[in-house]
């Protein structure tokens, strides 16, 4: 919308249109634990689906929006209605599947957002076409036909989302009993009902804040190149309506790679490499934007970019989803992680504020990926100065996981516990001695 004539036509002077990109995550972030609370007491089907026609309908109001002041105000609506998507979405797919075939699942997700840039794109270019109709300019259209979209896809939902493996229509009785035994084998048997002390067991276990920095990391880099994306390409010298149209490619060759690090992670039962392989693809991608003087070079230099963040994403969702249990927690910290996690979107509002050449949101992605990339490989102890200190977290955080495994398994040995005394641990979440957490 910005290379669409926004910034003119609703008078976005200054750092206004990077304001309008950040607000958005305020409502968004702090929304995020309460509604994954809500996911336990009201219908996911009817949660969701609700969140998503909310949502549909403020965009569409955004397409009457026509100052600063009118897009602030429902911008903080938007928020509010998406927080219930991302974590909401992420906690529903971990009560449906065990742990080591969620990645997939969670890449499928994950791809779909990426496919949703791609065609975002070709339709921005297509309702560009629609400028002044109806007194609509092109960017209003956007708003208005994406949110009417939404809203339609939100209500058919309603009668496709099934609240639980039990209610399911789809699946045959025996492969419920199978999905139940599976799902609840992996998660150690451990509460699933709702109590204020497992909400209390997230917010005070620390690995819920360590990864909560580890997906800042990543998220700040994906919000950077979504928001602004368009931008980059039109300061390369294409067209503001080409820039939409040449965002699709790169967003293309990010879902396939998504998919095939989230197929190949479940496959190989491997979180941490797949996470260090792709943030370094995206590494390679922002040092080429930052030295490149070339137009076309810093176009193939955005496929490597795109590609490596969001396929980490997929994988560290993944990963966070599963390190906690039973489910209340889970919920909890899924929304703890993910609110924190997307707070970089805040701060990538203001990451490209330099233009023609966007040095400082290049060198900002480039050491937030290196500390992505670090977090999971123990060995390597240095990259520079600035990040000794988030590697020895996110060290201590792996070494640690590892460790408490480790006297999990002498305390079940010395006291023989077995699966048959799992009642007894029921409502400790994952601090339960028949818990393992990921690695």
């Amino acid at each position: 919308m910005k290379v669409l004539g926004m910034v003119e036509d609703a008078n976005l002077t200054g750092l206004r249109y990077n304001i309008l990109s950040a607000v958005f995550f305020i409502p968004y972030c702090l929304g995020e634990v309460p509604s994954n609370i809500m996911l336990k007491v009201v219908r996911p089907s009817r949660w969701l689906s609700g969140a998503a026609v909310a949502w549909g309908t403020i965009v569409t109001l955004m397409c009457l929006c026509d100052s600063f002041k009118s897009l602030l105000i429902t911008r903080l609506f938007v928020g509010l209605t998406e927080s219930a998507l991302s974590p909401g979405i992420l906690f529903y797919l971990s009560t449906w599947y065990p742990r080591r075939y969620l990645a997939w699942r969670v890449g499928l997700y994950v791809s779909a957002t990426v496919i949703a840039g791609a065609f975002s794109g070709l339709l921005a270019y297509g309702i560009e076409r629609m400028d002044n109709l109806g007194g609509l300019h092109g960017w209003q259209w956007i708003f208005g036909l994406e949110g009417i979209v939404t809203v339609l896809v939100g209500l058919v939902s309603l009668f496709f989302i099934h609240d639980s493996v039990q209610s399911a229509k789809f699946i045959t009785m025996s492969e419920k009993d199978y999905l139940q035994r599976a799902i609840a084998r992996d998660s150690s048997e451990l509460s699933v009902h709702l109590d204020k002390k497992f909400i209390w067991q997230a917010f005070k276990d620390y690995r819920t804040y360590l990864h909560s920095l580890c997906f800042l990391g990543i998220m700040i880099p994906l919000y950077s190149l979504a928001l602004f994306l368009p931008t980059l390409i039109n300061e390369l010298g294409y067209r503001a309506i080409d820039a939409q149209l040449f965002t699709v490619p790169p967003y293309a060759l990010a879902c396939v790679c998504t998919l095939v690090s989230a197929y190949l992670s479940d496959r190989l039962n491997l979180r941490g490499p797949f996470i260090i392989i792709t943030a370094l693809l995206g590494i390679v991608g922002f040092i080429m934007l930052l030295c490149s003087n070339s137009s076309t070079l810093s176009y193939v230099a955005m496929f490597f970019a795109t590609s490596g963040v969001f396929s980490a994403d997929a994988v560290f969702c993944t990963w966070f989803s599963t390190a906690y249990s039973g489910e209340t927690k889970r919920a909890v910290a899924i929304a703890i992680i993910n609110g924190a996690g997307n707070l970089g979107g805040a701060l990538a509002s203001f990451v490209y504020i330099s233009p023609k050449n966007y040095y400082i949101g290049y060198i900002v992605n480039i050491g937030c990926l290196v500390a992505t990339s670090v977090q999971n490989f123990s060995s390597v102890s240095f990259c520079c100065l600035g990040l000794i200190a988030r590697i020895l977290l996110t060290g201590f955080m792996m070494w640690e996981f590892k460790r408490e495994n480790h006297l999990k398994e002498q305390e079940c040995a010395g006291k023989d516990i077995t699966v048959e005394l799992k009642a007894e641990w029921k409502n400790m979440g994952d601090r339960s001695p028949l818990f393992r957490y990921p690695l």
